[in-house]
């Protein structure tokens, strides 16, 4: 089941079955992107694991050639060897520089977000992670302190591309987290102006009747079973 799919289901108002309601109650979209760069890491670690073992596979081969009683062929195997040896050890070089690169632009985006960095209506998350990416490409995120610095000037000044939070804290996209009122505060989901796919997914799950007076509202008739 996609996410997506049930998006389009909800964009041309039609009802969504038990089964996609409870998956987007469920949903959990920073769960999505860490189980992702999991999934990355995993691979690149298999990667490196396959070149060393190759590495270690040259280095018995390395130790045959020294046995040799042939100077110049063993001279000249052992010469493809090195070169050999030099190669894949400089791949598992590139190989856990590159593990340790996509930890740490995993780890900075889930800062920026915590912090409240997530893209206005209309502007691509890529954009904002590019940007992000730049602006901490030099700042030790093991220092919080840096990390607030940074984040608090980019928010400075890029407040045009960055969505307000109008409740709770950083990363709240700007969209109300409190389930415990009835009455829905926050702008229409439905409306042309302030239309929201995400919060109208979280509405239809969370309170349907709620959800139903806020598309009416709007001129959108939703089909709930």
């Amino acid at each position: 089941m996609k996410l997506a799919d049930i998006l389009a289901k909800v964009a041309k108002g039609d009802a969504l079955t038990d089964e996609e309601k409870k998956f987007v109650g469920e949903y959990d979209e920073q769960k999505t992107l860490d189980t992702a760069a999991a999934n990355a890491r995993k691979k690149a670690e298999k990667e490196a694991k396959d070149a060393k073992d190759a590495l270690e596979k040259l280095q018995g081969e390395f130790d045959e050639f020294k046995s040799q009683n042939d100077p110049a062929k063993k001279q000249t195997e052992l010469d493809k060897a090195l070169a050999r040896i030099a190669k894949l050890e400089q791949a598992n070089k590139d190989k856990d520089a590159k593990i340790a690169a996509d930890a740490r632009t995993a780890r900075v985006r889930s800062l920026a977000k915590e912090a409240g960095i997530n893209p206005a209506k209309g502007v691509s998350s890529d954009t904002i992670d590019l940007l992000v990416d730049n602006l901490m490409a030099k700042v030790d995120i093991e220092d919080a302190d840096a990390v607030k610095a940074a984040f608090d000037g980019f928010k400075s000044s890029n407040a045009g591309l960055i969505a307000a939070n109008t409740v709770g804290g950083a990363g709240n996209r700007g969209t109300p987290v409190s389930t415990t009122s009835t009455q829905f505060s926050g702008k229409n989901p439905w409306k042309a102006e302030s239309v929201n796919l995400t919060e109208q997914m979280r509405l239809l799950s969370t309170n349907p009747a709620e959800a139903q007076r806020l598309a009416a509202e709007a001129g959108v008739t939703l089909k709930l079973d």
